[in-house]
């Protein structure tokens, strides 16, 4: 992966400079790290009448400290088989040392690993219920972090749109 400097993280990077994740996760029942937990309690909180927490919810003093360590993903099209990061926090811009808002999953997974992850976005927002990862991330010089990803459902701009809310918590070794 080539490096950015500082004075180009804001730029979109190139398939060049783009790392290639590799998702090395398996599913746990319930998250355990207090990040994780944090955004799943906001979550649930703004869960209200069979509706999940809207888009136009999480700008807010209440997600403030939240949102270093979230992302967010929208389907590229109706088979939802790409999905786009739309908002990438701040901390997750600086462990990656580039900002990948605006690449789809198929130019920042690395190929084998773009169907099981869009899969399980499918899953998240089809279902409207939390999915929760542990393990690594392969492929950005920092696979030797043991991480929890949070998957959550969340609204669009409107109650058809779903969207993904996630999280990326890191433990202290």
């Amino acid at each position: 992966m080539a490096t950015m400097h500082a004075d180009a993280r804001n730029q979109l990077p190139t398939e060049a400079q783009t790392a290639r994740i590799e998702a090395l996760v398996e599913a746990i029942p319930a998250a355990t790290h207090p990040e994780s937990l944090a955004l799943i309690a906001f979550w649930e909180k703004h869960h209200i009448n069979g509706r999940v927490l809207r888009r136009a919810d999480l700008p807010c003093r209440e997600a403030a400290p939240l949102l270093p360590n979230v992302f967010v993903l929208q389907p590229t099209d109706e088979t939802a088989t790409d999905w786009r990061l739309r908002l990438v926090g701040t901390k997750l811009t600086r462990w990656l040392d580039f900002d990948p808002t605006g690449l789809t999953i198929s130019g920042f997974y690395h190929p084998d690993h773009v169907a099981e992850n869009a899969e399980v976005y499918r899953m998240v927002t089809r279902d409207r219920r939390p999915h929760v990862t542990q393990g690594r991330l392969g492929g950005v010089n920092r696979d030797f972090l043991k991480l929890e990803i949070v998957h959550l459902p969340m609204e669009g701009a409107s109650v058809d749109e779903m969207l993904l809310l996630g999280c990326i918590s890191v433990f202290e070794q």
